[in-house]
């Protein structure tokens, strides 16, 4: 418990610091555990959290591995993310495609936005069944009102097709790799105000 509030506290103060350099980073992700999204004083403790350092609720998005909606039928777990959603901050389920989340947890979970794991993306653009099983996801998350991030993408041929298919966002190393603070200084410093992190395909960026 003590980790994850560091690891968000870490991150808020990552974001303050870019606002404070003029970067423009829209959101930032954490990745919760189990053991956390269990906490009854999780919700309380991120809206301190972000009031203290002066951020907006909807710039943070809460990352859940698939693999914990699927095998968690937890109230306190429905209850923080619902709270955690009414509060405004974002929540992605991660890894989606390996972990049997059904449907009714997604919905139940308040998800906002689903990230397609990296084994349906390698290649996506070589391989036709890839390319059916994406468009499905899509297809399912259109209905189901859900963002889409592929993740994971590495080729421009993956992004090109991906975009083809109609997936909202995109990250991975085609992107940039993890890098300490400094560096990515001087990597948003580089790529300027155009582009962000996690790469929005829905304006074809290069």
């Amino acid at each position: 418990d003590h980790l994850g509030q560091l690891m968000v506290s870490n991150t808020l103060d990552a974001l303050r610091h870019w606002d404070d350099r003029g970067h423009d980073v829209p959101q930032v992700g954490v990745n919760f555990s189990t053991e956390e999204l269990q906490s009854p004083q999780l919700v309380d403790r991120l809206a301190m959290t972000l009031e203290t350092r002066d951020i907006a609720p909807h710039r943070l998005v809460i990352e859940v591995l698939e693999t914990v909606v699927a095998r968690c039928a937890d109230d306190q777990v429905a209850r923080n993310l619902a709270g955690l959603s009414q509060l405004g901050c974002g929540i992605d389920l991660d890894d989606f495609g390996t972990g049997y989340a059904s449907i009714t947890n997604i919905r139940k979970l308040s998800i906002n936005r689903i990230k397609i794991d990296r084994s349906f993306i390698a290649r996506v653009d070589e391989d036709t069944e890839q390319q059916d099983m994406i468009a499905a996801i899509l297809t399912m998350a259109d209905r189901l009102h859900l963002q889409t991030l592929a993740e994971g993408v590495e080729t421009p041929g993956e992004q090109a097709m991906l975009t083809r298919l109609g997936c909202g966002y995109a990250q991975g190393f085609l992107f940039a790799r993890p890098m300490p603070l400094d560096e990515a200084d001087s990597w948003l410093a580089e790529l300027g105000t155009s582009r962000t992190p996690a790469v929005d395909l829905r304006r074809r960026s290069a």
